[in-house]
């Protein structure tokens, strides 16, 4: 084994998004051993940062996946590779679409996140607010688990909008909130539209997150180890979602959590524990 993918949430992070002190040092004690570490998420480098800091990757020639293999990261050298990204005719025809399908739609950049909300959703938000005890000033953007979450470390800028002129030239990604009901049926009418024309994975079942075509988790590992001369059988790979599945083919050997869907479960060569 020459490489570690990892995933992060739901795989490498607890619930409370952190690294058990156990897997740090495993994970750090590969990268010493030569073992090169890879996180790959649905997340951007600035909400993957702290954790590679936390895992030394920049001294042992770590590398991030971003947004779904949107960009990858060679963190040792510092240098970034954006693969591919949203135009905006695309946003605005995933936005007009999705927007019709009354759920939240979040449209992401590294650092800043543009969102729609509908109406019933703003009333399930002011619930749970209220229920949380939250104050008034707390992120409305829908999370992976709750109606309301505070990504402020990694999005700070967070931007409601009221329709798809405030949206920007380019985004990393899209993404559909909801309830797990709702985004079954929203999942089903995306497919149905668009078919292969973009990525469309539930990475939880309050999140579909839409990608350019072509772009995944596997395409982007796949084309570092093409680079590095890395055969499929030096690269472990885990997750829980079905953004991972891609990864899981372009590996060896592929692990998905406990707590992942039957779908991804079946898809690995191995299932672990949560």
């Amino acid at each position: 084994m020459k490489w570690i993918a990892l995933d992060m949430d739901g795989t490498l992070l607890d619930g409370e998004d952190r690294i058990l002190p156990r897997t740090k040092e495993c994970l750090i004690e590969c990268q010493k051993r030569g073992v090169r570490v890879i996180l790959a998420s649905g997340r951007s480098y600035t909400r993957l940062m702290p954790y590679a800091r936390q895992l030394e990757l920049e001294n042992y020639g770590g590398r991030l996946i971003e947004v779904n293999g949107t960009a990858v990261y060679d963190l040792q050298n510092g240098k970034r590779r954006i693969i591919r990204r949203f135009r905006r005719d695309e946003i605005l025809e995933l936005f007009s679409f999705c927007r019709e399908c009354q759920v939240e739609v979040q449209c992401f950049q590294d650092t800043a996140v543009y969102y729609w909300i509908p109406e019933w959703q703003a009333v399930k938000k002011e619930e749970e607010r209220i229920q949380r005890g939250l104050p008034e000033d707390y992120p409305n953007l829908g999370g992976a688990w709750s109606w309301i979450a505070d990504t402020r470390n990694g999005y700070p800028l967070q931007i409601q909008i009221e329709d798809e002129s405030g949206i920007p030239e380019e985004m990393n990604k899209v993404n559909c909130c909801a309830d797990e009901k709702t985004n079954e049926e929203v999942y089903r009418r995306l497919k149905e539209r668009f078919g292969d024309r973009f990525e469309m994975v539930r990475t939880c079942p309050r999140l579909i997150e839409i990608s350019p075509a072509g772009v995944t988790k596997g395409q982007a590992l796949r084309m570092m180890m093409e680079e590095e001369g890395v055969s499929p059988e030096e690269v472990w790979v885990f997750g829980d979602g079905e953004n991972d599945v891609d990864m899981f083919r372009a590996a060896g050997r592929s692990f998905a959590m406990g707590n992942a869907e039957e779908y991804v479960k079946e898809q690995a060569s191995d299932v672990t524990l949560s």
